[in-house]
């Protein structure tokens, strides 16, 4: 079993709730993936929060509250790619990559584009 790790490479703000209590905010956050193989492959995106918190460069501290997969990207045989259900683990997120229908995905090659929005509060 292999745990793939997925890069950042773009992360954009999505939405904004501030209040006298702090601010939780929605991100588009862009990853890639290297090849997948199914069943035995699992997903991490490490230092989400983290991530963030570096492109944003507001001086803030990101805790990670949840994510989903909100658009494919595409990996190298054309095939549309995204996440199933993603798991907060502290700042990573951890799950496997699926097809449109939620089906984990049998093989990928590299894939790059992957959406998710990772919600976050801001303190």
């Amino acid at each position: 079993m292999a745990v793939i790790q997925g890069t950042i490479t773009g992360v954009s703000l999505l939405e904004s709730s501030v209040n006298g209590l702090g601010a939780r905010k929605a991100y588009i956050v862009a990853v890639d993936f290297p090849a997948y193989t199914g069943a035995s492959d699992t997903i991490n995106i490490a230092a989400v929060g983290a991530g963030i918190a570096a492109r944003t460069q507001n001086g803030k501290t990101n805790t990670l509250r949840g994510a989903v997969c909100i658009g494919p990207g595409i990996d190298t045989a054309n095939q549309a790619v995204y996440t199933g259900a993603l798991t907060v683990s502290t700042d990573a997120l951890t799950g496997e990559l699926a097809n449109a229908a939620a089906t984990e995905l049998t093989s990928s090659t590299a894939c790059t584009g992957v959406r998710i929005c990772a919600v976050v509060d801001e303190s």
